[in-house]
């Protein structure tokens, strides 16, 4: 028998400000993730980094979608 995980759900609460920051931040880590994808010739490591990049991803459309 397999265990599951199933992560846990937060709420957080942001001004308008911190949201806009949080997407800058967001945006600038993203572009770094990118050159050290390209960079990176470990197959572990480069692994983690694209799976590292897809949870940013998904963290940045989060706050996105919530100043539309």
């Amino acid at each position: 028998m397999t265990a599951t995980t199933v992560p846990e759900s937060r709420t957080f609460m942001f001004s308008e400000e911190e949201r806009v920051e949080m997407v800058r931040l967001l945006e600038q880590i993203l572009r770094e993730t990118r050159v050290e994808i390209h960079r990176t010739h470990t197959p572990n490591y480069r692994d983690q980094v694209i799976g590292q990049e897809s949870l940013l991803r998904g963290l940045l459309v989060k706050l996105q979608r919530v100043g539309e």
